[in-house]
């Protein structure tokens, strides 16, 4: 099983347990953007 670690979304504060760089497609479809806010809708993410 993989270590957890901070979604690659530079805005997102949200953990991914499974292996995986993004938390959600939404944080992986706007990774090639400069964001200041998140936008995946998870209830304990606190980059809103």
């Amino acid at each position: 099983m993989a270590e957890p670690k901070k979604c690659a979304h530079t805005a997102c504060t949200c953990v991914c347990s499974d292996g995986k760089k993004y938390c959600s497609q939404i944080c992986e479809d706007s990774k090639s953007m400069m964001s200041i806010k998140c936008d995946c809708k998870h209830e304990g993410c606190s980059g809103r």
